[in-house]
This record gives C-alpha cells, sequence and structure tokens, in this order.
C-alpha cells in the first residue's frame, strides 16, 4: 500500500440491510429478501457487525501503518440508520480505534427517514458525524407507495427537523424526477416542498431503470412508459428551482453551496478509498477491490475473503469510474486519473469501452480534451447523460426521437 505519509482517504462503511425492498434500487436486487430484511436481534445481523469490527480493526491498523489519514466518512447502504444504538456505538468504536477521525473535512450518515429516531441521530453526532444525507425521493405519498418505499411524506419532513435540532449542520435530500407518467406539477411540488427544509444540499437525479428492478420489468411488460423528452424537462425544472433558491449545479444531479465531497472525491478519484462491508468496493493503490453482494453468510464467516479484484485501468472498472469523472463540471482529470490508476490516461481512454463512452458523448455533448482531460459542456452535461440512459434501452432506437423507451 505504499509508505508516504498523510495520504487522504475516503473510509466507507457498508450497512447492508433495510426496512423495505425499493422497486427503483438495483442495489437490492441482488440481496435476498430474508438477508436484506434482517433486524437487530436476528443472529446473523450480529454476526455481520462482528465481522464488520474485526474487518474494520485489521484493515484500518494496516491503512494506518501505510500513512492513509481519514479525510472522509461515510455510512451508506442499503440503509445505514436502521442500526440500533448499540450496533452504532460499537462500530464506531471500532473506527476510531484504528483511525484517526480527528481532522475530517466530511462526515456523512445516510439516513430513511422511517428509520431515525433522536436517540440515534444523537449516537451518530456522538461517533462524529455532522452531515445527515436521506433518500427521500419524492413528497407525493402515492409516488412513494408505487416506488417501494417505507416512509412517507410526513416522516421524510421530520427526519430533517430532527437532525437539525440535533446538531446536524449539513443536510442533503435525494430527490428524484422522470418518474413513468409523472407530471411537472408533481416535479414542481416535490422540489419546492424539498427547499422549505433545512438543507444545505440537494441530489436530484432523473429516474433510471435499472436491470433486474421491479419498475424496470414494469416498464418491459408495458405497464408504463418514460419519456426522454418529458425527463429533460423535468430536470430542468427542478434544476432551474434549485438554483433559483442558492443551490447552484457544480455536477450532474449535485446541488449546493455546500459541496458533496465524498461523492466529488469517488467522481474525480481525488483519493483513495476503503469500503468495510458486505457489498463495499475499496480502491487502493491502483486496484479495485469490490466484496460481492449477497453474500452475508460467506463475510460473516470471513470478512477478508471472496473479493474480487481488479485493476482500475482494466475493462470492468475503468469504464464506470470514467462515466463518473465526466459528469462532473471538472471531468476527468489526467493528475488524478493517473494517481489513481498507476497507468498513462491515454492508456485508460484507448480500452474499448471507455473509447465507445467517449464517441457517445463526443457526439450527444460535445465532449472536449486540453492538456488537464476531459470535460464536457457543463451547460450539455445533463442532456447527455439522460441520452446515455435511453441508449441503454435496446429497442429506443427504434422509436422516434424523445419517444418512450422499451427496456428489455
Amino acid at each position: 500500500m505504499g509508505t508516504h505519509a498523510d495520504r487522504p482517504l475516503l473510509v466507507y462503511v457498508h450497512i447492508p440491510f433495510c426496512s423495505s425492498k425499493c422497486h427503483f434500487c438495483d442495489w437490492v436486487t441482488e440481496i435476498p429478501t430474508s438477508e436484506l430484511l434482517l433486524k437487530e436481534h436476528d443472529t446473523a445481523r450480529a454476526r455481520y457487525v462482528d465481522a464488520l469490527c474485526r474487518q474494520i480493526r485489521q484493515t484500518g491498523r494496516e491503512l494506518t501503518a501505510a500513512g492513509y489519514r481519514p479525510a472522509i466518512h461515510y455510512w451508506g447502504g442499503g440503509t445505514a440508520s436502521i442500526l440500533g444504538e448499540t450496533e452504532i456505538m460499537r462500530i464506531g468504536e471500532a473506527l476510531h480505534s484504528v483511525l484517526d477521525l480527528s481532522d475530517l473535512r466530511e462526515a456523512t450518515i445516510e439516513c430513511s427517514p422511517e428509520t431515525v429516531s433522536p436517540a440515534k441521530l444523537k449516537a451518530f453526532r456522538e461517533i462524529g458525524f455532522f452531515r445527515m444525507s436521506s433518500g427521500v425521493q419524492s413528497f407525493d405519498d402515492d409516488r412513494l407507495r408505487r416506488l417501494g418505499r417505507a416512509h412517507r411524506a410526513d416522516g421524510a419532513r421530520r427526519v430533517f427537523q430532527l437532525a437539525a435540532e440535533a446538531g446536524f449542520r449539513d443536510l442533503n435530500i435525494d430527490l428524484m424526477c422522470g418518474f413513468p407518467e409523472e407530471e411537472l406539477a408533481e416535479v414542481e411540488r416535490t422540489v419546492r416542498t424539498a427547499l422549505e427544509l433545512p438543507v444545505t444540499h440537494v441530489s436530484y437525479y432523473p429516474f433510471r431503470p435499472a436491470y433486474g428492478t421491479v419498475m424496470r420489468k414494469q416498464l418491459r411488460r408495458g405497464d408504463h412508459v418514460i419519456l426522454r423528452d418529458e425527463q429533460k424537462q423535468a430536470y430542468r425544472l427542478g434544476a432551474g428551482l434549485l438554483e433559483e433558491h442558492g443551490h447552484p449545479e457544480y455536477a450532474f444531479s449535485h446541488f449546493g453551496r455546500r459541496r458533496c465531497h465524498s461523492d466529488l472525491a469517488y467522481f474525480r478519484l481525488e483519493m483513495d478509498w476503503v469500503g468495510f462491508g458486505a457489498g463495499a468496493a475499496s480502491l487502493l493503490g491502483g486496484e479495485y477491490v469490490a466484496s460481492p453482494r449477497g453474500r452475508l453468510a460467506a463475510f460473516n464467516r470471513d470478512p477478508f475473503a471472496g473479493a474480487e479484484r481488479d485493476p482500475v485501468a482494466s475493462a470492468s472498472v475503468a469504464p464506470r469510474l470514467m462515466y463518473q469523472s465526466l459528469t462532473t463540471f471538472e471531468g476527468a482529470l489526467v493528475r488524478n486519473w493517473e494517481e489513481r490508476a498507476g497507468r498513462p490516461f491515454d492508456q485508460i481512454t484507448a480500452i474499448p469501452a471507455v473509447r465507445s463512452l467517449l464517441r457517445f458523448l463526443e457526439t450527444a455533448g460535445g465532449l472536449r480534451r486540453d492538456a488537464d482531460g476531459l470535460r464536457m459542456p457543463r451547460e450539455r452535461i445533463a442532456d447527455a447523460f439522460i441520452d446515455l440512459q435511453f441508449a441503454s434501452a435496446p429497442d429506443e432506437g427504434k422509436r422516434a426521437r424523445g419517444a418512450a423507451a422499451v427496456y428489455g
């Protein structure tokens, strides 16, 4: 891992449990429901916390010895806030015992409204979190029901008030737009409701019917349609409202005067990262290490076994990371890519799948290259990436421009 002192590190902790299996979420498609919905008193979940703490302690010591120092701390999932107070404190103690978390640029806890309580928020604050992020998606109760969400609009509003009262100084809300048959009036109501809350950052995503999800299957059956032009309109409407109310856009789907450092660290490859837990991924020393999803029992037996390892500059990893880089206004920076991948940037852009992505973006949005790297014109990013999403639908090209996509 090297021996350089004070190498910045993003520390991610993965909690692979939820209170429901949402219809739009591609992360849960590979997770057995019996595993996803485990409760605090269930033996398998208790064993997971044991294995997670063991992994944190051993790997954390190795990272500290290698000169890494955490700059960003993030717990996600799944649903990180599904943890009980005892579980929160145990994991927090394991982290603090081996990693120096005293000088963090950002410390974020992901929360789902139905799992939050003042006691949990207090516990998260006690172990050092000062930013809360909540995946609300919509403030329309009927829409939330169709998405398979376990919370309702009133609960979503309440979680931000509780977090502010608990002393969280940064509050992010996740919203989605461009759902099947969603009217612009619903989009506007959702965004305006979010703007009434004490949020400092908004993540505003166009709906993507990911493979394996309930909603993609519904689209494939013809139960619903998504119109590309209408999704673009929905994104523009929400983006305009957010900009008007003091949340400037700085990357596709990201709005706020206080930027999300964790997402930028991932997208711009600003630093190495370590992922603890089943289903988490790490990028360390030019290698991408991913723990498979849906193998909780195997992780509980041995949290150090079974990980899939690939070079960052590989056909299986580089295209995904390049996609993320190009959603930011700064784009893919040569310096960061070469540092993370340990390969010349030209070799990375020559990977066939990366080259294919770049060709699409050149056509769709006028991709530019200079000595610093690659970037899209900021005014073209949203449309280009929405077009890219629709281009992944096999039958969409057979239809007229702006028509409904058919997802197979």
